[in-house]
Parts: C-alpha cells; sequence; structure tokens
C-alpha cells in the first residue's frame, strides 16, 4: 500500500489547513495509507526535511500559499534530492510559481483540486499532465466533510476552517476570486435533509473545541438564508467557540441587525472589506460602495448588537491617494470598530490587478506577499507612511485595550492626528513600532490622551 503524506506549512502554531484534510477524504476509499502533517514557518527547514524523510512516503503533497510559498521553495528541491523517487504533488494559489521544479513524477495543480488529486489517486498518481487536464470538476457539495472525530486533539484550540459557498459574483480586480466563476453552494436551505447535514457538520466542528470557527466563503452574507440560518444555529449553541464571518458591506440590511441583536457576545465575529470609502474608486475596482448606507450599518452593529467588528480598508488602490485613504482612515476609526486594518494592496499573480499594475506604472515586490511600493497615486513615502500607521493600530486599537481613551480623544481628534502623536512619541523614545511591552504602551497611550486634553482645553 502506497504511502501519501499530504503536508502544510502554516503562517502559525494556531492555523490549521483545511486543504490536506479535504485531499485524505477524497481518496480514503482508495487504497493508499495517508499521513498528515502541519508545521509552521518558524519550524526550522532541516527539521521539517528530517520529518519528511523519516516517513518515506512514496507521494508527497504541498499546499502553496502567499505565506509559504518562499520557505517550499527553499524546502521542495530538498525533498526531491533526498527522496527522488517520490511522487511530487503541489497545489494552492501560489502552486504555479514553483513550476520551475516541473520533473517527471512533479504535478503541478492548479485551481480547485479535489476532483484532480481524486484523478491523480484512481491512476496510482502516474497519469500524464494532459489527462489531469480533463479530470472532472467535483462541486462543493459532492466533496466530503473534511474532518474526522479522530482529529479533535489536532484541531483544539486552534483556528478550524469551513466553507458553504465557493465562488464569489463581485469580481474585485486585486482578488483571488475575480476570475473564479463558480457558484457552488454546500447545502441548499430550502432542503430539509441538507439543513440536518449542515447542523450535523456544524456540531462536529464545535465538538473539535477550536479557538475560532472561520468561515472562508467570500461574502459569507452573499446567501441570505442561509447565513441568518448558520447565525441562528451558532446563537442558540452553547459554544465555547467564537464564529468568523467576512461580509460584503453593501448586501446588509436592518434584518440582519434585528437577528445579530440577541446573538451573546464574544460569539459572532465579522470581518466587514471596506476597502475604500470612495465610491469611484470602488466601482473602478469592481466594487459598488454606498459608504453612508456602510456607515450606518456599522453604527447599528455598534449599538444594538454585541457582534465582533473587524473592519478593512485597503491602500493602493487604482486613483486613491493619500489623502483619500486618510479620510477613509479617519470616517471608519469615528465609529470605533473593533479592529481597524489597514492593509497595503497586494498585486497577487492571476488577478485583474496585476495587469491593471503594469499598465499604471505600479512598483511591487517581485515575490510573496507582492506588497504595493507605489501606484499610480501613491509614493513609496507616503505607503511607508501607512503602514506606520498600521503597525500603530495593530499596537494601540487591534488589542482593544484602550477603547475608552481612543472614544474620548475622537470626540475632538483625528485617528490620523492621534496616530502621528503615537508616532512621534515612538520616535522620541527610540521605540519600534511591533512588539512594544504593555507597560510601555500603556506609558505611551497616557501621554498621548493627556497632551491630547491639554491641547482641546488650550484651544477653548
Amino acid at each position: 500500500m502506497k504511502k501519501v503524506l499530504l503536508l502544510s506549512i502554516n503562517s502559525s502554531w494556531s492555523q490549521s489547513n483545511p486543504a490536506i484534510y479535504y485531499l485524505r477524504e477524497m481518496i480514503g476509499d482508495l487504497p493508499y495509507d495517508v499521513i498528515l502533517k502541519e508545521w509552521t514557518l518558524k519550524d526550522r527547514l532541516l527539521d521539517v526535511l528530517f520529518e519528511i524523510y523519516r516517513q518515506k512516503a512514496e507521494v508527497i503533497c504541498f499546499s502553496a500559499y502567499i505565506w509559504n510559498r518562499l520557505y517550499l521553495q527553499e524546502l521542495i528541491p530538498e525533498v526531491i534530492k533526498l527522496l527522488p523517487e517520490a511522487v511530487i504533488v503541489i497545489g494552492g494559489p501560489e502552486a504555479e510559481s514553483l513550476s520551475f521544479l516541473k520533473r517527471k513524477g512533479l504535478y503541478i495543480v492548479q485551481g480547485a483540486g479535489e476532483g484532480k488529486f481524486r484523478f491523480l489517486a484512481e491512476h496510482d498518481f502516474s497519469a500524464n499532465d494532459e489527462d489531469l487536464s480533463r479530470a472532472k470538476h467535483i462541486p462543493l457539495k459532492d466533496i466530503p466533510f473534511p474532518y474526522r472525530e479522530s482529529d479533535g486533539d489536532t484541531l483544539k484550540g486552534k483556528l478550524l476552517y469551513y466553507e458553504t459557498f465557493r465562488g464569489c459574483p463581485f469580481a474585485c480586480i486585486y482578488c483571488l476570486s475575480a476570475n473564479d466563476k463558480r457558484s457552488e453552494l454546500r447545502y441548499q436551505p430550502n432542503n430539509q435533509k441538507d439543513m440536518q447535514c449542515l447542523n450535523k457538520e456544524l456540531e462536529t466542528l464545535i465538538s473539535f473545541q477550536p479557538r475560532t470557527i472561520k468561515f472562508v466563503d467570500r461574502s459569507f452574507n452573499l446567501h441570505k438564508q442561509l447565513a441568518h440560518y448558520i447565525w441562528k444555529f451558532f446563537m442558540e449553541q452553547n459554544c465555547p467557540c467564537d464564529v468568523h464571518f467576512e461580509i460584503y458591506p453593501d448586501l446588509l440590511e436592518e434584518d440582519d441587525i434585528a437577528l445579530l441583536e440577541k446573538a451573546p457576545e464574544n460569539r459572532i465575529r465579522w470581518e466587514i472589506g471596506i476597502q475604500t470609502i470612495n465610491s469611484e474608486v470602488a466601482l473602478n475596482c469592481g466594487r459598488k460602495s454606498n459608504w453612508e448606507k456602510t456607515k450606518w450599518v456599522l453604527q447599528e452593529l455598534k449599538k444594538r448588537t454585541k457582534v465582533h467588528i473587524h473592519t478593512d480598508l485597503l491602500a493602493g488602490l487604482p486613483g486613491e491617494n493619500y489623502a483619500s485613504v486618510l479620510n477613509g482612515l479617519n470616517e471608519v476609526c469615528a465609529i470605533l470598530p473593533d479592529a481597524v486594518q489597514l492593509g497595503i494592496l497586494k498585486i497577487l499573480p492571476d488577478t485583474p490587478m496585476q495587469k491593471i499594475a503594469s499598465e499604471l506604472n505600479y512598483k511591487w515586490l517581485s515575490q510573496p506577499p507582492y506588497q504595493c511600493l507605489s501606484s499610480d497615486a501613491l509614493s513609496f513615502e507616503e505607503i511607508q507612511q501607512l503602514e506606520n500607521f498600521a503597525k500603530l493600530l495593530n499596537l494601540y486599537w487591534n488589542k482593544e485595550e484602550y477603547k475608552s481613551m481612543w472614544q474620548e480623544m475622537l470626540q475632538k481628534h483625528s485617528a490620523t492626528d492621534i496616530l502621528t502623536a503615537l508616532q512621534q512619541k515612538h520616535q522620541e523614545l527610540g521605540y519600534e513600532l511591533h512588539s512594544l511591552s504593555k507597560a510601555k504602551r500603556n506609558a505611551v497611550m497616557a501621554d498621548i490622551y493627556v497632551a491630547g486634553r491639554h491641547r482641546s482645553s488650550a484651544k477653548k
């Protein structure tokens, strides 16, 4: 019986990789001895290599992502040296970037991998590339539930991933889903049997006692009936973890807010992708955006629910200048969401943004994470400054340690003025913008708070 090693290099200890669990189940009825192994980027490459060699698997499978591709770029050639007879299978969004490793017995799987992996397994991992390209696509509804009861010890306390839908209709130019034309629901909300199966899977996820159950669906609230069913399910459970959803803000309505008024604290987490409040910039990126409506929704959520609100902004979008980004940051912070993530645009391969960036003379990192260095409207210095603000938000906002201070200061000062003052204080004290102890954070924030009150009194 051939041994198949499914391995993952995760970004941190708290992460899990659903891909390897899916692939295990896809060949669970075939005569293979399947082993799952997960490491992190902090694991020493030689230690990982020793363990892979010790397994002596005939087939070794890697999931390549933006966070681990450079690690795999070092690891896989060494695996090939030590185990030259092993079949290598590489899948995931960054798989194509490893195609330079191509040799006999190495497969690069692009796109949805379950059907192709099943095809390879049925053909003893010896099919040719032309045959593999004709492998039947398997929709999400026909893919087995990825987790087993025996996975409980491994998944306890981690981020546990689950999906109810594949595809996204919005085609935002910077997103990997921009070219994904699928529309695959795992379960139909009007089908009683489907809902029974969904309930069973959700109950199993809770039984693993993860730290967070993270739904990876793009725009989870796209299917309102299903979204309401799942939110209500978790609201009614004695659930030891929180549950995370990615939300498309323009689809939110009063009935969503009304339902979530009953959600207990520390149960539902929403990541709301605002990206920009500039409607013209948003439209050029493939997003319809009504900031006034989104602002109302955020305010109502803060006022009426206990939903944990994480907001995302994205700097570097075509046509958006520094002043516009700062305006968006100030507007979003004024609503006091629990977290404010200011990200710098990544020019991801196989997205429309890559072609647009080339045409607009963007500069960006050649290797992962492909971060934008300058755009058509932002200089490198401006992006550097926005990166500094992002680090300060992570230190002084997203840890949720100074909520009342921020609330009071924002009544008289803009968020960017406060962040500028924090940055100046760091420079004065010689502090980095990361990894600062809580005692030092407390002292810095106290100084800024007092200074802000003095400035306000002086103006009077």
